[in-house]
């Protein structure tokens, strides 16, 4: 089964879902929207760890625990078609204070934590960006906490830009069952379109049907099961930023046997633009 959220236009702080709601386990997500020199204070649980990926504009960030740190000047890209994101891991029990130096948005992540970790900050530098799928399956990934990172105890964090007309998660892939070559992991998508007036269409599982939904700007899709590609509309980017969690955080998946021509017909591509 599948959800589908919508975050709230206004300005502040905002839960869209927390752990264990909405019969989502693993992950959270909240949305926090500040003018320039506003602040925001939060304090996270005692079992429970965050990301804070900066979606727009610039701030401080303070974090204070048992692992400590105040980073300055973070951000600088306007929205997420204009520039690579940062990143601030908070671990669990953390007080985490947030002062905007423009126009602010973020987006937190959070899943639950049985571990101390420290306190750490992805740059956009550090962020490795892959260029996934050919033609028209064609897509920019960008890797802030990647599958087997120390960052966080169970989080894999990341951002996919769609051009125009093209799709991503091409081969589609589930991680919805224990097996010898796959593991559970919740997952959501947070939807940012351009022109925001623009669509795309998220195709979701429900009850082990699949449908297409059309989404829009500040979507949020959460798959916790089935295959889950996404496509985007002509003259339409679609970006959205991805988080995985599970009790086990191996990133191990089953693409569908429907598109098992796609490797070879990549290759064929690659071999012919050489």
């Amino acid at each position: 089964m599948s959800l589908l959220f919508k975050v709230a236009p206004e300005s502040g702080h905002q839960s869209v879902f927390q752990p264990g709601e909405n019969g989502i386990r693993w992950l959270g997500l909240e949305v926090l929207r500040l003018a320039a020199g506003e602040k925001w204070d939060g304090k996270l649980g005692a079992n429970e760890e965050a990301g804070f990926v900066i979606l727009g504009g610039n701030a401080t960030i303070a974090v204070s625990g048992k692992s400590e740190a105040t980073y300055e000047n973070l951000g600088g890209r306007n929205d997420m078609f204009s520039g690579l994101p940062t990143t601030v891991y908070a671990p669990r029990g953390s007080s985490v204070s947030v002062k905007a130096a423009s126009k602010l948005e973020i987006a937190i992540a959070k899943a639950p934590c049985d571990l101390d970790l420290p306190v750490r900050l992805v740059k956009p530098e550090e962020v490795k960006v892959v260029s996934a799928g050919m033609a028209n399956w064609r897509r920019d990934v960008r890797l802030l906490i990647p599958p087997g990172s120390p960052i966080s105890r169970r989080m894999i964090v990341g951002e996919t830009i769609n051009p125009p007309g093209n799709w991503s998660g091409i081969p589609p892939h589930k991680h919805d069952t224990i097996n010898a070559v796959e593991n559970i992991l919740e997952e959501w998508y947070l939807f940012k379109i351009n022109p925001a007036g623009g669509y795309g269409i998220q195709i979701m599982d429900h009850g082990g049907e699949e449908r297409a939904h059309i989404i829009h700007n500040d979507d949020v899709a959460v798959l916790l099961g089935g295959y889950h590609p996404t496509a985007a509309a002509p003259g339409v980017t679609v970006g959205y930023l991805w988080v995985l969690s599970g009790d086990d955080k191996a990133y191990n998946i089953t693409t569908d046997p429907r598109f098992g021509w796609v490797p070879a017909a990549e290759a064929v591509l690659r071999e012919l633009k050489h």
